[in-house]
């Protein structure tokens, strides 16, 4: 007589899942991790931790917006016309990136006929980067301001007297306010188009010639100043 006899072998099995759905692996199977998807050269918003900044721009100067030089006299101050220069703007600044926010450091320099203006002061900005692919920002800056090359400030010659200051320096400081689009162009750089308003107030020193006679001078003027700025940005880090 023969018997038989038939046993059953396990076989292990291995249930996985994740948010692609639920998955039934072999003994010799392997669990494949998605390698996700890869960075792409171009983002649609504008990263990075630190910012590398380059600016140029056109620049209008009002120098005698809200009060004429003190070392005119009061009865020939209104026949003199305002000091108003136009020329281009450069600059470089240093930011640092915390989600839509910005601070950092800035330099400016402009160059108006017949001084420069120069500018070194604090950056805070705000990026909609909710906004895909062109991010509106608004910014506000403080910043010390000097001048070099002298004023070469006259007042004209057939007024009832003749002022020359060939060599002032100045010193002073300002509040500015800006707002403007930045366009992500590859993930580390992005550029931004801004226009940016400045009140700023300078104390000048140095020596006047009035009527030929030399006399140093101390005043205070207040003006405002208006610039279109182009910004060329790279961003590290992130």
């Amino acid at each position: 007589m023969l018997a038989g006899s038939a046993s059953a072998q396990t076989v292990r099995t291995t249930i996985s899942g994740d948010e692609n759905g639920v998955q039934l692996l072999g003994p010799s199977s392997e669990v494949t991790a998605d390698a996700g998807e890869k960075r792409k050269a171009y983002e649609k918003k504008v990263g990075g931790i630190v910012w590398l900044e380059a600016t140029a721009g056109p620049s209008k100067f009002d120098v005698t917006r809200f009060r004429s030089l003190d070392i005119i006299p009061e009865q020939v101050r209104q026949s003199i016309p305002s000091l108003v220069v136009v020329g281009p703007e450069f600059g470089a600044a240093l930011k640092f990136r915390a989600g839509s926010s910005t601070i950092g450091a800035r330099f400016k320099r402009a160059d108006y006929e017949p001084f420069d203006l120069t500018s070194v002061g604090l950056d805070f900005g705000f990026l909609i980067r909710a906004v895909p692919y062109v991010h509106p920002s608004i910014k506000l800056a403080f910043s010390y301001y000097t001048t070099s090359g002298g004023l070469g400030l006259s007042v004209p010659g057939d007024l009832p007297i003749d002022v020359s200051i060939p060599d002032v320096k100045s010193h002073g400081g300002g509040a500015s306010i800006g707002a403007g689009l930045r366009i992500p162009i590859v993930r580390w750089v992005s550029i931004a188009a801004d226009f940016e308003y400045s009140i700023i107030g300078l104390m000048f020193s140095g020596t006047a010639s009035v009527n030929g006679t030399s006399a140093s001078i101390t005043a205070g003027t207040a003006g405002t100043a208006i610039a279109g700025t182009f910004a060329l940005t790279f961003h590290l880090g992130g």
